[in-house]
Parts: C-alpha cells; structure tokens; sequence
C-alpha cells in the first residue's frame, strides 16, 4: 500500500498553526508570571505578621525592643536585582544574621542574603538558603518602591519614609522608623505606620503590568491593591 505523504502546503498550515499557538502561550505565560509573583509576595508579606503575631519579640526590659520586631525587607544585589529578607534583630546589634531569619516554609531554608552581596546564579545558590528570594531571578522583578508609609514622628506631625521595609508589632500593626533606636529612652510607639503604605513592584519586562500591595495601616493584613479579596 502507497504511504501517503505530507504535501507542502500542508506542512505549511502546520507551521502556521505551531506560530499561532505559540503567540497565544506567551501572553498567557506572562499572565501566570505575574500571578506568581502576587501570590508569592503576597504570602511572605502575610508570613511576616504571623510570625509577629505568634513568635513575639516583644521585651519592654530592652530600651531596643522595637528593633527585634519581625520585618520583611527589600535588598539590591551588587550585581544586578533585588531580593527580600525577613528576619528579627534579636540581639539588637543593627542586623539580621542568617540565625535570626525567618525559615522559608515552603522548603525549610532560610530568607536571608548578605547585605549587598552579589546575587548568585541559581545553579550556585548556597544548600541552606532559599532560592524564593531573589525575586528578580525568579519572576523578572526588577523593583519595589515603598510609598504612603507615613509615621508620628513628633507629637502633631508626621514623617514618610521611603525605606524598602515593613514591620510588625507583637499585635500584628505596621512599624516602619523604629530601627534606629538609640538606646537613651524607653522606645514609644512612634513607629506605627499611620497610613496605609503601599509596595508597587515592577518587572523588568515592560508588558507585564506592575502590581501594588497595600498594608493597612488598622490590622498589617497586606491585600493586593486591585484585587482586595485576594
């Protein structure tokens, strides 16, 4: 029996079906990128508070006790990109070592980089750190900007700092500004965020459209900007 063979302009109309299908995959990839991303970032923000909530660093016995609060915090690469931290200054000495960071729950390692240290390729990414932070390797996130996180700097005023970090309270409640305590006085509750601040964080590709997270300033529970109930 004579085999039959594919023809020309068939082999044609393959391709062509093969292209459209492929255009139509990369819009969707981007889509799924960007959902990643919200999500992750979404729950790390979340993870943070309920560390806050339930492994409290709370010591009125420290004139520093505001610095050990459990904060989330984004950091830039020597080289190139961002990545975040979460962690507790425990020991009050102005950083979080990779002991006193927060344990990835999704794979038991650690959210912690050395300061401004180059970001490393995934294939050399240390055993016990977590890949998830470097988020600009991940997802292509090239950057997270801090706005409206406005602070009672003295009694009838107020102060926005701009600083890539949140804080949160044995309560749950946002702090920013609390960091650079001086060890003088008893700390006061200065560095409650009295606005709602919100995380704008951007791609680096230019079609995959930013997203912002808000932390509110009530209850810290973060929500995503456009969408509140996810």
């Amino acid at each position: 029996m004579r085999k039959k063979a594919f023809t020309m302009i068939e082999l044609l109309i393959v391709i062509v079906l093969v292209a459209i299908l492929a255009a139509s995959a990369i819009p969707r990839f981007k889509r799924d990128t960007r959902a990643e991303a919200i999500n992750h970032m979404l729950t790390m923000i979340r993870y943070t508070q309920n560390l806050a909530l339930h492994d409290s660093k709370h010591s009125a016995t420290d004139v520093k006790w505001q610095q050990s609060f459990w904060r989330f915090a984004i950091r830039h690469c020597s080289n190139y990109g961002i990545y975040y931290q979460i962690g507790s200054d425990s020991d009050f000495n102005g950083g979080i070592s990779k002991e006193e960071s927060a344990i990835d729950p999704s794979n038991g390692k650690f959210t912690h980089w050395m300061g401004t240290k180059a970001c490393p390729k995934p294939s050399s990414i240390e055993s016990d750190i977590s890949p998830n932070i470097f988020i600009t390797q991940k997802y292509g996130i090239k950057e997270a900007t801090f706005n409206s996180c406005s602070i009672i700097k003295n009694i009838g005023s107020t102060s926005s700092s701009s600083a890539k970090y949140i804080g949160f309270d044995n309560f749950g409640r946002p702090m920013k500004g609390y960091l650079d305590s001086n060890g003088t006085s008893y700390p006061n509750y200065s560095g409650h965020v009295v606005g709602n601040c919100k995380i704008k964080f951007e791609f680096e590709d230019s079609s995959i459209a930013p997203f912002t997270i808000i932390v509110p300033k009530e209850t810290g529970y973060a929500y995503l900007e456009e969408n509140p109930n996810l």
